[in-house]
């Protein structure tokens, strides 16, 4: 008996030292960080940025929050990963809070559709909070740094999670998608709901452009079910946004292209200015990162709009 519980005594230490050394201990991608983008948040000055976007590729091949910043000065986050489950959302939220106080939480709901099993959920459960499990590929990289406890959080992402696409791919043939809610998903939103009321964040569902991943018959289970919750839901596929599968997807319509993109950030913009308490910070000292962030921005959109 006194032997099995040093033995786990032990176990649990050399995890908890183990994961020490293996988290990366900056936020750039040769320190062994997935997700850069989205992990380059946590290096944003304190309470600065008032709108998180949460979801999987679609919100960051969607919405492009420099473009929003260019026309209305506010200043958006899109804190979105590919596939991400939303119990990956809800993690990264509770990590966002640590720094941020966002106004609004926009969260893309196509993650609700997601199967997801069991051993995925104890995957995810577990992958996330022991870093010794995450981050395990990084042994070949360790370098003296990594035995310290200190965390440099500096590099930033100017494009502020967007990713800019510029090929085109014309809309291909998809099958109707699924319109079954995963209850695995539902249980991990109604923690994102709680989170939210907890930090007096207004939450605010939303459905991107997707050909692929929509259908008449999601719009109607998405509606109805966050009518019943009490929560604002935005279909942006049944907005005159004039999206042209042909010419405005990288994919052939499963997700938006810069073109696409921009025509979905304008209108997303317009409707925040229309609808939420937002104020423009563009010309405050405060907020002087995201106006370098809108030069490096435009450079790269004239850069590659040459080639």
């Amino acid at each position: 008996m006194v032997k099995a519980i040093l033995f786990h005594f032990i176990l649990v230490i050399l995890i908890i030292i183990g994961s020490i050394i293996f988290t990366p201990k900056t936020n750039e991608k040769a320190f062994g960080v997935d997700y850069v983008t989205s992990n380059k948040i946590f290096s944003e000055t304190i309470n600065t940025v008032d709108v998180i976007a949460l979801g999987d590729s679609l919100v960051y091949s969607s919405l492009s929050p420099m473009l929003i910043y260019e026309q209305y000065g506010y200043t958006i986050y899109s804190a979105s990963t590919p596939a991400q489950s939303i119990y990956e959302s809800y993690e990264i939220l509770k990590r966002v809070y640590k720094t941020q106080h966002p106004k609004y939480v926009f969260l893309e709901a196509e993650s609700l559709f997601r199967k997801m099993n069991f051993e995925e959920d104890i995957q995810n459960r577990y992958g996330i909070k022991i870093p010794l499990i995450l981050f395990h590929n990084r042994w070949k990289n360790l370098s003296r740094k990594d035995f310290s406890t200190r965390f440099t959080l500096s590099e930033k992402d100017y494009l502020k999670g967007f990713r800019y696409y510029d090929n085109v791919v014309p809309l291909v043939k998809h099958k109707k998608p699924h319109i079954n809610l995963q209850p695995y998903a539902l249980s991990y939103l109604k923690k994102i709901m709680k989170l939210t009321k907890e930090y007096h964040t207004k939450l605010v569902f939303m459905s991107l452009p997707s050909a692929k991943n929509w259908s008449q018959e999601r719009n109607m289970t998405l509606s109805k079910y966050f009518r019943s919750q009490g929560y604002n839901f935005i279909d942006f596929n049944t907005l005159p946004l004039q999206i042209n599968w042909n010419k405005d997807s990288r994919d052939g319509g499963d997700h938006l292209n810069y073109n696409g993109a921009k025509k979905t950030s304008l209108f997303f913009g317009k409707h925040l200015s229309l609808e939420y308490d937002l104020v423009d910070h563009r010309g405050d000292p405060r907020y002087n990162n995201y106006e370098q962030a809108l030069s490096l921005y435009n450079l790269r959109i004239k850069q590659r709009k040459k080639t």
